[in-house]
């Protein structure tokens, strides 16, 4: 569509906030990339500012314009989102600010103001996220509402990232579709699209129209290349604050690049168009109105060092042995890029003999489908065909739709063993090659480099090459004592170093996979407080793509666990703090072996809720 055409319909939107003072100011920030684009925002910001005063400014237009016709000092520019980030230092504790995407077709200017109120009286949330038409995490939710009725968007994104509407932007144009075909037959629609309850989560979302406090504003502004994932996951994880959908705040954000060519050819933006036309006729009277907002608080629960956290595997967890050698497949980190770019990757090999440091996978036995790297956005991707030996990696799931075409089969040999082969072509079969003797005996390291790689391959044995399978699920929805290891140097990498351990016997390192999403997650917890009883919480963990999980006490295996409904728990907020279970009486603690258990005798935890 282009800015021209996006401004066209997102300015009378700020002109009606300014109006009816949902917001205080507006800035333009100039990171246009060529003189037109320029040129306009440097005219509607004097148009706005003409009617509202001090109001709407414009920022780096003057820095901006001795480039903006220098294609390759533009490039260069346009590469970092640091112009956006430095410009937050302006700001103080006691501001709001909400960063909006050029592309936002739709704000419902009414309930915009109560957004920021919102914001402003909930400081531990990182980012709050408006409830978006045309982003992943909000189209899981509201089809999970029944908002949306399409098969794709009941699949929540992979640790946020991405998702099935950058697989198929067919979909997203349905959404766009169907929203705008209710709001021009009736704008009391916009109810329908509203999620009535506010959502706390620890994934990574796109942002397209977030809130950020002030007061964060100092680490904010170190912000370059990766704004998503340092907003979204990195500094949030590492304060321990979940991110917020505000559920009754509705914004639509139009396109994706991947989703740009197709919405072009269906002219999604038509109904936008009108849609805006009638909005803003004069005809219609904006009035600030209310949002829902509750939310409660959240807290980690730790003792000793030891946070309570679900186990890291599904009843479908696995670790995978190589039968000939003993080993598992496990997680390597390397570095990748250099300077202020240097970040880590991830790849997967045959190597460690201590299940601790095994890989996990979640794998359907007896179903051909794909085998997704648990916690992670990957799945096992398969050979092309092309070659008698292609190399085996992961891939995310939703990149080109990879996970249809994908799926993966397990050929039981023996008891726990099985060759693995991909679905569509059973004469491969996954394996580690082996290194020509002289190698070993020549360069030994090489040879062994050689022999931890993973291939698909159609060189092997009548018998195959055989993998174990080694259960995980017994410590499926059971609560742990892990402890979380964060790197020294936060700035070392632009991604993140941190992972998760635990002493439970048989449950490997809490360790995925270094893509740009939340590396440790569910350990966070909301205090749900009982009405009519003082002190008294349901304690829920903080995971919004898994269904409820509330702690539980599992009186037949004498353990703490994740489940529905959830124990009532009594917790006094003044020191020294506990948890007691009330079914039993009992307080929670954690061993030093990593078990959280009830016991009789008082446990003091570390544990600050809030909101």
């Amino acid at each position: 569509m282009g800015r021209e055409a996006n401004l066209k319909i997102l300015t009378p939107y700020i002109d009606s906030a300014l109006k009816i003072g949902a917001v205080d100011n507006y800035w333009f920030i100039d990171m246009t990339r060529k003189r037109s684009d320029h040129e306009l925002i440097k005219k509607l910001s004097a148009e706005l500012n003409d009617k509202y005063p001090g109001r709407v400014h414009l920022y780096n237009s003057e820095e901006r314009g001795k480039i903006i016709d220098d294609k390759d000092k533009i490039a260069e520019a346009s590469e970092s989102w640091e112009t956006f980030y430095s410009f937050l230092r302006r700001f103080n504790d006691n501001d709001i600010i909400a960063k909006c995407d050029d592309d936002t077709y739709y704000i419902d200017v009414e309930t915009l103001k109560a957004a920021y109120e919102f914001r402003w009286n909930n400081k531990k949330p990182y980012l709050m996220h408006a409830n978006c038409i045309n982003n992943g995490l909000t189209a899981y939710q509201m089809n999970k509402k029944g908002i949306f009725n399409d098969n794709e968007s009941v699949m929540y994104p992979m640790g946020g990232l991405t998702g099935p509407l950058f697989s198929h932007p067919e979909i997203a144009c349905e959404h766009h579709e169907q929203f705008t075909r209710d709001m021009l037959a009736n704008l009391d629609n916009i109810n329908k699209y509203k999620l009535g309850k506010n959502i706390q989560f620890c994934n990574r979302v796109s942002i397209n129209f977030i809130f950020m406090l002030g007061r964060d504003r100092h680490e904010l502004s170190k912000i370059t290349y990766q704004d998503e994932y340092d907003t979204s996951c990195k500094y949030p994880q590492r304060e321990n604050r979940p991110n917020v959908i505000i559920g009754d705040f509705t914004i639509v954000h139009h396109t994706y690049g991947v989703q740009e060519p197709i919405m072009e050819e269906l002219k999604t933006h038509v109904g936008y168009e009108k849609l805006c036309d009638i909005l803003n006729s004069g005809d219609v009277k904006f009035e600030n109105k209310p949002i829902g907002t509750q939310l409660n608080a959240t807290t980690t629960i730790t003792a000793g060092g030891r946070n309570i956290a679900r186990a890291w595997v599904e009843r479908n967890s696995y670790a995978i042995k190589d039968v000939k050698t003993g080993r598992y497949i496990q997680i390597i980190d390397c570095e990748g890029g250099e300077g202020d770019r240097l970040f880590l990757r991830s790849e997967i090999k045959r190597g460690a003999t201590d299940i601790k440091k095994a890989a996990i996978f979640n794998i359907n036995i007896d179903k051909d489908h794909p085998v997704e790297l648990n916690n992670t956005t990957c799945i096992l991707r398969g050979p092309t065909g092309n070659h008698l030996c292609e190399a085996a990696f992961q891939s995310p799931a939703f990149f080109q739709a990879q996970y249809l075409n994908n799926d993966i089969t397990f050929k039981r040999t023996r008891g726990n063993k099985f060759t693995i082969h991909p679905s569509k072509d059973h004469s491969y079969c996954l394996k580690c090659p082996s290194a020509h003797e002289n190698l070993h005996k020549e360069q030994p390291s090489k040879a062994e480099e050689i022999e931890r790689l993973l291939q698909w391959s159609k060189e092997v044995t009548d018998q195959g090459y055989e993998w174990e399978l080694v259960p995980l699920r017994s410590n499926s929805n059971k609560t742990v004592g892990m402890v979380i290891h964060r790197p020294g140097n936060f700035s070392r990498v632009a991604n993140d170093e941190t992972f998760a351990s635990c002493l439970v016997e048989g449950l490997p390192e809490n360790r995925v996979s270094r893509e740009w999403i939340w590396m440790v997650k569910d350990y966070i917890w909301e205090m749900i407080p009982l009405h009519n009883k003082e002190n008294i919480y349901r304690i829920k963990l903080v995971a919004d793509d898994k269904p409820d999980m509330y702690l539980f006490y599992d009186e037949d295996n004498d353990i703490l666990i994740t489940g529905g409904g959830g124990d009532e728990f009594e917790f006094v907020d003044k020191a020294p703090k506990y948890l007691k279970n009330v079914k039993t009486g009992k307080y929670v603690n954690v061993t030093d072996d990593g078990q959280v258990v009830l016991q009789s005798s008082f446990a003091e935890l570390a544990m600050c809720p809030q909101r």
